[in-house]
């Protein structure tokens, strides 16, 4: 059962002030950037999605992140990446094995979406993720933020994917989930995705995602 967000400890609240205090305190947009993206930089960890530029790896993790615990989706990552290494096999293989392998995870709707874009992209795309956004958001499972995510990062489209990361930047955790505070009035919801354009839009869109280190959010 996932706890409560407004009961987490003052670790959240003290790193949420922090970067509170980066929007409010700094009118100028390009500090602000570098201020950020400093903080990125200091505080990420060595994820597995991280170090490949594969992108069938990047959009597979931001598919297995959605509201689940970077903890968790670590060795599903893994193992389902051993069982289908590649688009074209996972759109060959069963469903039934398809949501075998998601099993932990929860959510199975993401693991049917996935298996039906995997099997869009050989049927339309040899068996790559297509490099656009309307071809990424036509695909199943795939809305605004994630096609952006994955169209900045994979591809380095300047691209800000929005809300979600930067409601989650704004709101940290408890280091091992991606809890939200109840309301988050600040800046740092445009900003941390809008203000960080120009490049390097996925480094930026990386902020607040699995991605960001232990002082904000499940990095």
């Amino acid at each position: 059962m996932e706890a409560d967000p407004r009961k987490q400890p003052d670790f959240n609240s003290q790193k949420c002030e922090m970067l509170r205090g980066l929007a409010t305190a700094t009118p100028d947009l390009a500090i602000l950037r570098r201020r950020l993206l400093a903080w990125y930089d200091a505080h990420r960890r060595d994820l597995p999605w991280r170090r490949s530029t594969d992108p069938y790896h990047i959009w597979l993790s931001e598919i297995m992140l959605q509201q689940t615990r970077v903890a968790a989706v670590l060795e599903h990552y893994r193992t389902f990446l051993a069982r289908f290494p590649t688009i074209v096999e996972l759109a060959a293989a069963p469903l039934n094995s398809v949501l075998a392998a998601w099993s932990g995870l929860g959510y199975y709707r993401r693991a049917r979406s996935l298996h039906q874009a995997a099997r869009q992209m050989v049927d339309r795309h040899h068996g790559r993720l297509p490099r656009t956004l309307p071809e990424l958001r036509a695909l199943p499972g795939i809305g605004r933020y994630t096609s952006a995510a994955v169209a900045s990062i994979a591809f380095g489209l300047p691209v800000a994917a929005g809300a979600p990361p930067s409601g989650r930047l704004e709101s940290g955790n408890d280091g091992v989930g991606r809890h939200r505070l109840p309301a988050a009035p600040t800046p740092l919801r445009k900003l941390s995705a809008e203000a960080l354009l120009p490049q390097p839009s996925g480094r930026a869109n990386r902020l607040g995602d699995g991605h960001s280190g232990a002082a904000a959010k499940a990095p």
